[in-house]
């Protein structure tokens, strides 16, 4: 690279043989001397060297590594919290605004030749792209349930003949020691009329005496019973099981809770039993608390591993990109 010389613009190596302060035409334009900076330029300032122009302005290994990094992490937080509650346009909104920023900044740097930065808008927008799919799966399999079940009451200590029209509002139950599900007065129903219908799955919760006739809870599932199948919906086999987590909406809502309901009148017409002027259906299972504190775990966790593990990537990425970005 020429070295900078007095009466003329230095340009990687190429000086303008034209008088000092005129640009003059092409035709007295010389390769092999400076020529002045046109539109399209790199250099930003007209008294910097062009070596220093490109320690300057080139982006830096942290940039590499820590830009992408912090945005995914930003949006996995963003994540976290919006969807343990419940804030379902956040989801949306975050790296929409981002992916639209990000796209913009990566349209003018390369309007502008500024290659570097190409490439770390690219590095940001993957980042962005994927801490949004890692935010949706975490969603869709912990953080939305977790949601669910804070937005209703939690029981303890419930007596299987307390009326279920008092706990219409619980998202978690909780009964006495001695509950159980008596899987031997099961029923199951299903809509003949499609061949794609499930099979709507109850049974009775009691105190375990025989006597025990009037029934407020049930334990229900879908496809865990009929024919020569046991009751096998929620946790029934376990002997630890006193409780359970109120049957998810989409599945006991619309027509679901229809067929339902004609799954319970069956079991009160072929057991002798007696319904209480409303029920409650629960998933059964040991601990619902314990459950519902997972869910918040196994999503934090999931996110904070991820990160982890996309730091080491990034960090990769970066020394692998770095020495080329450098050698241009």
């Amino acid at each position: 690279m020429a070295a900078y010389e007095p009466g003329g613009v230095v340009y990687r190596g190429a000086k303008y043989a034209g008088p000092e302060g005129q640009y003059g035409t092409m035709s007295n334009y010389d390769i092999e001397g400076p020529r002045p900076p046109s539109d399209k330029s790199i250099l930003r300032r007209g008294d910097m060297e062009p070596q220093e122009y490109d320690e300057a302005n080139k982006v830096t290994m942290c940039e590499l590594v820590f830009l992408p990094w912090c945005l995914l992490a930003l949006v996995l937080l963003c994540y976290l919290i919006a969807g343990a509650n419940g804030q379902v346009a956040v989801l949306w909104i975050i790296p929409l605004v981002l992916i639209l920023l990000i796209s913009g900044y990566i349209g003018s740097k390369y309007a502008s030749q500024e290659s570097d930065e190409v490439v770390l808008g690219f590095l940001t927008l993957t980042a962005v792209i994927i801490g949004t799919c890692v935010g949706l799966f975490g969603n869709l399999t912990s953080l939305q349930e977790l949601h669910r079940i804070n937005q209703g009451a939690s029981y303890f200590n419930v007596l299987p003949s307390e009326p279920a029209t008092s706990k219409l509002d619980a998202s978690s139950m909780v009964f006495v020691n001695g509950t159980r599900v008596n899987t031997g007065e099961s029923f199951g129903f299903t809509d003949a009329s499609s061949a794609l219908s499930p099979v709507y799955c109850v049974a009775p919760i009691t105190n375990g005496e025989a006597s025990f006739r009037r029934i407020e809870y049930w334990a229900a599932g879908l496809n865990c019973c009929g024919g020569n199948k046991p009751f096998t919906c929620g946790e029934v086999q376990s002997p630890k099981a006193t409780g359970g987590l109120i049957l998810a909406p989409e599945i006991q809502e619309g027509e679901g809770r229809k067929f339902f309901q004609q799954a319970i009148r069956g079991a009160l017409d072929k057991y002798g039993l007696v319904g209480g002027n409303d029920f409650i259906l629960l998933n059964w299972m040991p601990d619902p608390i314990k459950y519902r504190d997972n869910l918040w775990h196994g999503g934090w966790k999931l996110f904070a591993v991820f990160g982890g593990v996309y730091l080491i990537i990034s960090a990769m990425v970066g020394f692998v990109i770095y020495p080329m970005l450098k050698g241009s």
